[in-house]
C-alpha cells in the first residue's frame, strides 16, 4: 500500500528510473520506490519535470498537488478512471435517486456540525455548543433549511472572532486551512479514482464545472480535522511558513482511532471511500464517519 506523501520545495529535475522517482537537486539524487508514493505536492515554479513521468505517475494512480507563487495549492493532477470496474460502479452512482442523496446529505451534514463542535470544545472555546447542537437537531433531509451554512457561522465566528472571513486572504488561518483543505481533497480524489468512482457525481454538489462534486462532498465531515490543526500550528504566529506547509502535508500521517482501531489519517480516508462505494452498490448498509473526539495527532502527541 502506498504510504508517502512527498513534498518538493526546492529547485530541482525529478526523473522516472527503474520504476523509481528520481530527485536530482545538483548535489545528490534521491532515490523513491513509486509503490510506496500515494501522493506528491510540488512547491516550486522551477521544478522539471517530464510527460513520461507524468503519465507513469498515472499508471501507479499518484496524485500531484502544483502550487503557486503564494505557495498554495492551485491545481491537482491524477490518473484518469483507471480501475477495471469503472462503469459498474458508475452505474451504480447513476441509478441513485435524489431521495438517497438527500438523505445521505443529511448525515454528512450532521457528521460535519457534530466535528464542528468537538473542535471547539477540544480548543475550549465556548459559547456555541448550545446553538450547534440546536443545528443538529434541525438538520432535514437534504439540509433544505441549509443548517450547515449556519452552523458553519456560528463556528468560525467562535473559533475565530465575528470579524473572521473565510475569504479574507490577509487572514493567516485561511492560508492554513485553504493549505490543508486540497491535501486532503487530492488525497480523497486520488482514492475516489483508484476505487472506481466518478469525482464529477456528487451526493450534494451538483456543479457542472466542477471536476470534484463527490470529493467536496465526502471531506465536508473532514474540515474540521483540518481546522484544528491549523489553528494549532497558526496560533500566535505571523507568517505561513514553509514548515507549516510541512506540518499541514504531514497531516495524513496523523493517528486516528477509526472503527475501534488505530490507524493513519491516510488510512482512514481510505476505508471512508471504500464503505462509501460499498454503500452505493448495496454491500453496506451504512458508512462510519470519522469524529474528532478520535483524533490523537502526531504519535508524539500521546
Amino acid at each position: 500500500m502506498a504510504f508517502r506523501v512527498i513534498l518538493i520545495e526546492n529547485e530541482c529535475s525529478i526523473h522516472l528510473k527503474l520504476n523509481n522517482l528520481l530527485i536530482d537537486k545538483g548535489d545528490g539524487e534521491i532515490w523513491i520506490p513509486l509503490e510506496d508514493i500515494s501522493m506528491i505536492v510540488l512547491d516550486n515554479l522551477k521544478i522539471n519535470l517530464t510527460v513520461r513521468l507524468l503519465s507513469t505517475l498515472a499508471e501507479y494512480n499518484i496524485g500531484v498537488i502544483f502550487c503557486n507563487m503564494e505557495h498554495l495549492p492551485i491545481g491537482f493532477y491524477s490518473s484518469y478512471d483507471n480501475y477495471s470496474r469503472i462503469s459498474k460502479n458508475i452505474g451504480f452512482q447513476i441509478e441513485k435517486d435524489t431521495v438517497f442523496y438527500d438523505s445521505f446529505w443529511k448525515i454528512i451534514v450532521y457528521y460535519k456540525i457534530l466535528n464542528q463542535k468537538q473542535v471547539l470544545r477540544s480548543l475550549k472555546k465556548v459559547g456555541a455548543d448550545d446553538k450547534l447542537q440546536q443545528f443538529l437537531e434541525e438538520i432535514t433531509v437534504g439540509d433544505k433549511t441549509n443548517r450547515e451554512a449556519h452552523a458553519a457561522k456560528v463556528y468560525f465566528n467562535t473559533l475565530m472572532g465575528t470579524t473572521f472571513s473565510r475569504g479574507n486572504e490577509d487572514i493567516l488561518l485561511n492560508s492554513g486551512l485553504d493549505y490543508g483543505y486540497s491535501i486532503i481533497r487530492s488525497y480523497l480524489a486520488r482514492l475516489c479514482v483508484g476505487y472506481g468512482l466518478n469525482s464529477q457525481l456528487g451526493i450534494h454538489h451538483k456543479n457542472e464545472f466542477n471536476r470534484f462534486n463527490l470529493i467536496d462532498d465526502l471531506m465536508e465531515p473532514i474540515r474540521p480535522f483540518v481546522d484544528l490543526y491549523a489553528y494549532r500550528i497558526l496560533d500566535n504566529e505571523k507568517y505561513f511558513k514553509s514548515e507549516h506547509r510541512r506540518q499541514l502535508v504531514n497531516i495524513l500521517n496523523h493517528i486516528i482511532i477509526y472503527m475501534d482501531k488505530k490507524m493513519f489519517l491516510a488510512n482512514m480516508l481510505e476505508e471512508y471511500v471504500i464503505q462509501y462505494s460499498a454503500f452505493l452498490s448495496g454491500r453496506r448498509e451504512k458508512v462510519i464517519f470519522p469524529q474528532v473526539c478520535d483524533y490523537l495527532g502526531e504519535e508524539d502527541d500521546y
